[in-house]
């Protein structure tokens, strides 16, 4: 549905007025939230990413005086960004993957050994923060090495709750590892282990 006046409003957020921004926001988040949720399953992600499409969409205001449909304007430029989101995370995910099941095999030494006990540890912090539930999806797939079809049946839930929980632990480590480390998290993991081109099948 075309929003009334909305080629006046697009012009006035083009040069800055941000109540006319505030209008299309109000007017258009649901949409986008819509469709951003069905992409990446998380609501917190949803969030975040419905905020950095129109903060970019803010940025790139000067290019709204060519728009003829916002809402079509808008939802390709959400697609586009929960997309890259997605491989974000997938990205995450394989790393942490690997990193939880080879850091032990990777190191032998005596000093390796305490570097790997302090890991287990610092794990054993992060994992009893986590919901029970989440906890023990946590486990299954990254710790047993279960695919998230077979820890869906093993617990009895779907896929999709599966995904949920482990992005929501992947967000807990991630934010944990920079914190209490103090380096970025894909700079941790990279530094013991050179890791694959994702597969964006693991979504699909």
């Amino acid at each position: 549905m075309y929003f009334k006046n909305e080629s006046v409003i697009l012009k006035k957020v083009s040069e800055g007025d941000e109540k006319a921004f505030s209008e299309i926001y109000a007017r258009f988040k649901p949409d986008l939230y819509r469709l951003v949720y069905k992409i990446l399953k998380s609501s917190d992600l949803a969030n975040d990413t419905c905020q950095e499409v129109f903060i970019k969409i803010w940025e790139d205001r000067h290019k709204l005086t060519e728009v003829h449909s916002f809402k079509n304007y808008l939802l390709v430029a959400g697609k586009n960004h929960s997309l890259n989101v997605l491989k974000k995370v997938v990205s995450e995910e394989k790393r942490l993957s690997g990193f939880v099941q080879n850091y032990s095999d990777a190191h032998n030494g005596s000093e390796d050994k305490v570097q790997s006990d302090e890991y287990q540890s610092f794990l054993q912090t992060i994992l009893a923060t986590l919901t029970p539930q989440s906890k023990k999806v946590f486990q299954l797939c990254r710790q047993q090495g279960l695919s998230y079809d077979e820890a869906a049946e093993n617990m009895g839930v779907s896929k999709n709750l599966i995904k949920k929980h482990m992005v929501r632990s992947m967000k807990i480590m991630r934010l944990a590892v920079e914190r209490d480390l103090g380096i970025a998290f894909g700079f941790y993991l990279s530094t013991f282990f050179d890791f694959a081109e994702m597969d964006l099948l693991i979504f699909a």
